[in-house]
């Protein structure tokens, strides 16, 4: 049996808001490859480092499900950096997670970081670690969710609802970047 130390952490990245975000090509769970070039069609794209094991991301399962149906002209592409590092966050986990919290949809990825280079781009330092970007791929907004800080507690505000219906609108970003705060990514190097 595996021992899993929890280390929560708060996200913060060297990624500037108006910036483009770095391009990725990694693959989901059945093999296929997926870049962020491949997107394009989107009205914007919300990238959310996450894993199968974090607390943290399984009790915000149900609000990335409610996004995506909310709004189907965004792509919603969660990135797993803990694949090579943590039992319960490999490939064929991936595949289970996915199907068990009903996020088969035509705009939800679910794709390995197994070398965590995308990881490491984007300065992602927690699960889950969202990065909104606009239709040019340019970060609108790195920030949380909702305001639910712990597993534990209800969300009352749905933060990244409003932002996303804001950035539809070509509205700025938020002078406020609300970090994400949850469970350390299981670095390879450490």
């Amino acid at each position: 049996m595996v021992k899993t130390i929890m280390v929560l952490k708060k996200s913060s990245s060297n990624l500037k808001t108006g910036e483009k975000a770095p391009e990725f090509k990694l693959e989901n769970p059945k093999g296929q490859k997926v870049s962020l070039t491949d997107l394009d069609n989107f009205d914007g794209v919300l990238i959310i480092f996450m894993c199968n094991h974090c607390p943290y991301v399984q009790t915000q399962t149900e609000e990335i499900k409610k996004l995506t149906e909310e709004f189907p002209s965004i792509a919603f592409v969660g990135i797993n950096p803990n694949t090579e590092t943590h039992p319960e966050d490999t490939k064929t986990k991936m595949k289970t997670f996915v199907k068990e919290n009903k996020l088969e949809s035509n705009n939800f990825y679910y794709l390995a970081d197994p070398d965590q280079k995308t990881t490491q781009k984007y300065g992602a330092k927690c699960t889950p670690d969202p990065f909104l970007l606009d239709w040019r791929h340019r970060l609108h907004y790195h920030g949380r969710l909702n305001n639910k800080t712990t597993p534990k507690e209800e969300a009352t505000e749905r933060e990244m609802k409003q932002i996303i219906q804001k950035m539809l609108k070509r509205k700025e970003s938020p002078k406020e970047q609300k970090p994400s705060q949850g469970c350390s990514i299981k670095w390879k190097n450490q």
